[in-house]
């Protein structure tokens, strides 16, 4: 669902920004309440371990600000890195895993995103992560690539669904054992929002 408020031009001024921001602002809180955040998990191929997604952003909405207008010499899209929070669990709900043993480790190799709607357009990236039996891993994944972003009207209000996938394997002595992934799911509000400048 796409809400357009009154036309800002990409550069304007700061004043028309500000005529607009509290109904912004009220519009995408009334689309992430009805909004659905949800996360899953499920393995390709791996019966021992299951990679598991705890958090998304905390378990809230992402707010993406389309443009930063703060410092009128410095103006820029602002990158959007996503917090999240990694576990391995055994597939039978059985205890951890012993460190550096046999089946122990997940290594996640890499993810992908795609958004209800297809905008922005869909986005993917090569990980290093290493996570433990029955331990949480914390990582930062890009959300979108700018050029996409950077395509979304500077007027526009959207709020959408960015579904996470990501994709590892059971490692056995070093060696790769059974493929892995699993599927999580993040709101993800994009709008023009007020910008605070920063010294």
């Amino acid at each position: 669902m796409t809400v357009i408020p009154p036309d800002h031009p990409r550069f304007g001024i700061a004043q028309a920004k500000e005529t607009y921001m509290k109904w912004t602002k009220l519009a995408i809180l009334a689309l992430a309440f009805g909004a659905v955040f949800a996360l899953g998990a499920c393995t390709s191929e791996s019966t021992r371990a299951d990679l598991i997604v705890v958090s998304i952003n905390g378990g809230h909405t992402f707010f993406s600000d389309l443009i930063n207008e703060a410092d009128s010499s410095h103006i820029y899209i602002p990158a959007d890195e996503v917090p999240i929070v990694l576990t391995n669990r055994q597939h039978d709900s059985g205890a951890p895993l012993n460190s550096g043993t046999p089946f122990s480790e997940i290594v996640v190799t890499g993810y992908s995103i795609t958004f209800d709607g297809g905008v922005p357009g869909p986005i993917s990236g090569g990980m290093n992560l290493l996570v433990p039996s029955g331990q949480e891993v914390s990582a930062t994944v890009a959300l979108d690539n700018l050029a996409d972003k950077a395509s979304i009207p500077i007027s526009a209000v959207i709020t959408t669904t960015a579904h996470l996938h990501f994709n590892g394997y059971l490692r056995i002595a070093g060696q790769n054992g059974d493929q892995v992934n699993t599927l999580a799911h993040l709101s993800v509000s994009f709008a023009n929002f007020g910008d605070q400048q920063t010294f």
